[in-house]
Parts: structure tokens; C-alpha cells; sequence
């Protein structure tokens, strides 16, 4: 009985039916979008991401390390088809006590309420929102990995929600790393170089943030290419375009 014993710790414990979130209407990347936020908001960091279609079941799995030193993994499979979408967790324990089911389908039923979109953290100002995309989020949100040889695709807002015009140019947007050390956006034959081919790259490259007017009470977005790193943060200056004047902004690299 041996290999029962293995196949059963290979595959997760069987999950019981009041756990599996069945969502009729919920299409299959949406489905797979909030179990993606459910793992983070869980404290679990994502290490695996098959997005569910008709076809083929999805997967989000990730991993969170407990206060005891202890690793645990966390996964939830994804199945879906016309009439909505099927979320199951599955348990890692082979005697579980099921409290990662019942934490996710909480957190599974407040985060599918909400649209998929960044919330603004001010209610009105300019504000700058800064996003390093990692593997797993780009293949959630582009459909495969868009860059080569370790650059950081970041997705960049700037939420105008004032009464003026402001400038934006990403020379003069910087990433900071944990040591203190600053990098610039790639640009000419580097960005060209570390774009991936694909339309995950196609993807980036069409919808690159260039030097650009952002009009009063609007938002633009788009992608810049950073080198190699981790950073914590990014240090911005926006013009006000009618009196050329700058503002400086240090906002946290998500």
C-alpha cells in the first residue's frame, strides 16, 4: 500500500465539496485571475500558473512559509466550460485539517465581488502607480513570459485626477533596488533586444509608455524595460505642463 501512500502526497488530498467554489457565469481567465489573488492576499508567493480554459483544467499554486520555519504549499485547480467555472484547493497534508480550503474559499468569495483593476490609493491628486510584472503574473496577464534574459517588464500608471495637464518621461522615472542602487529604462537596441518574441513581447511592444501629455482628469498606462533586479521602489518627477514646474513622487514598486 506504499505507493497508494505516495500517489495521495504527489497528487493533494481529495478536497470535500463544500470547499470547491462552483462560480456558473465566471469565465475561465477571470476564474483563474482570483484564485491568483486569493493565493497572494493568502501570503502564499505564486510559483506556478496554468491559465484554465475549455480545453484543459488551469492550475495557481504558490508557496508560504508558516511561523514555525515550515514551507506549505498551497494549490487550486481550475476547471471550467460554457457554464462557468469549478475552483477546487487542494490540501498538501495527508491527514488535513482543511484550514487552507476554508481560508481560500473565504478570501475566493470577497476578491471575485471586485473588479480586476488597481484601486487608487488617494481619492483625487496625481498619483503614480508602479508595477514589476513577475513570471507568473505575465503569463496571467500577457499570455507568456515578454522579456529575455531577466529585464523587469513593469506596467506604469499615472492617474491624472486633477485639473491641469501634467508630462510624463520615462527618463525620468528610476527603480530602486534594496541596496540603494538606481536603474533606467531600457531603451534603442537594449529594449530591443530584451523584448521576447511572442505575443507576450508583441504585447509590451505595442503598448511601450513613451514621453507623453497626460490630460486633467485622465490616466495613462503602458509597459517600460528595466535591467535585472529586484526593486523596491521608484523615484519620479512630473511636469506640470503649463508652468513647467516638476513634482517629485517616491512610490513603491508593487
Amino acid at each position: 500500500m506504499w505507493w497508494l501512500v505516495l500517489l495521495v502526497l504527489a497528487l493533494g488530498c481529495p478536497t470535500p465539496a463544500i470547499y470547491t467554489e462552483v462560480r456558473p457565469g465566471l469565465g475561465c481567465e477571470r476564474a483563474t485571475r482570483v484564485a491568483y489573488k486569493t493565493l497572494e492576499a493568502l501570503g502564499y508567493t505564486i510559483t506556478q500558473v496554468v491559465v484554465a480554459s475549455p480545453e484543459r483544467s488551469g492550475t495557481v499554486a504558490g508557496t508560504k512559509t508558516m511561523p514555525d520555519g515550515s514551507t506549505r504549499t498551497g494549490r487550486v485547480v481550475i476547471t471550467c466550460d460554457a457554464r462557468g467555472a469549478t475552483v477546487t484547493p487542494i490540501e498538501d497534508a495527508l491527514v488535513p485539517d482543511y484550514e487552507f480550503s476554508r481560508g481560500f474559499g473565504y478570501g475566493f468569495k470577497e476578491l471575485v465581488k471586485h473588479p480586476d483593476v488597481e484601486e487608487p490609493w488617494v481619492a483625487s491628486g496625481l498619483q503614480v502607480l508602479v508595477h514589476a510584472i513577475n513570471p507568473q503574473e505575465a503569463t496571467l496577464d500577457l499570455g507568456g513570459v515578454p522579456t529575455t534574459a531577466g529585464t523587469v517588464p513593469v506596467r506604469v500608471t499615472i492617474r491624472n485626477d486633477t485639473d491641469r495637464a501634467v508630462a510624463f518621461d520615462p527618463a525620468r522615472l528610476e527603480l530602486v533596488d534594496a541596496a540603494g542602487a538606481s536603474a533606467s529604462a531600457l531603451g534603442g537596441d537594449a529594449l530591443a533586444a530584451s523584448i521576447a518574441a511572442g505575443p507576450a513581447g508583441e504585447r509590451v511592444r505595442g503598448e511601450l509608455l513613451r514621453a507623453r501629455r497626460v490630460a486633467a482628469n485622465t490616466t495613462a498606462s503602458g509597459y517600460l524595460v528595466f535591467p535585472p533586479g529586484t526593486y523596491r521602489e521608484a523615484r519620479v518627477t512630473i511636469d506640470d505642463v503649463e508652468t513647467g514646474e516638476g513634482e517629485g513622487f517616491v512610490t513603491p514598486v508593487q
